[in-house]
């Protein structure tokens, strides 16, 4: 099991069945707390946890999950979670 799906085991199921594309999920310090983020870019996420932590960060995508893991490294106890709806692309 790699550490985000040790770290994802950390939400409680009622949380994990509330992910939806539009919303952010945040678990910190043992505190779970969310907010809508409806039509943000990656970059406004981006851009509101720096403006939050001062701290930069960069996204792993699991698109098998349709879940965005926002990674800030010096922010160890910081795990945010992102579903999205991954693009196919037609070429």
């Amino acid at each position: 099991m790699n550490d985000f799906q040790k770290q994802l085991t950390r939400f409680p199921n009622e949380i994990k069945r509330a992910f939806s594309p539009g919303f952010v999920f945040v678990l910190e310090n043992g505190h779970f707390w969310h907010f809508p983020a409806r039509q943000w870019t990656d970059s406004q996420v981006k851009n509101y946890f720096f403006e939050r932590f001062a701290q930069e960060g960069h996204f792993v995508f699991y698109p098998e999950q349709k879940l965005k893991h926002f990674v800030i490294e010096e922010q160890p106890d910081l795990f945010i979670v992102i579903p999205y709806t991954p693009r196919e692309d037609n070429d």
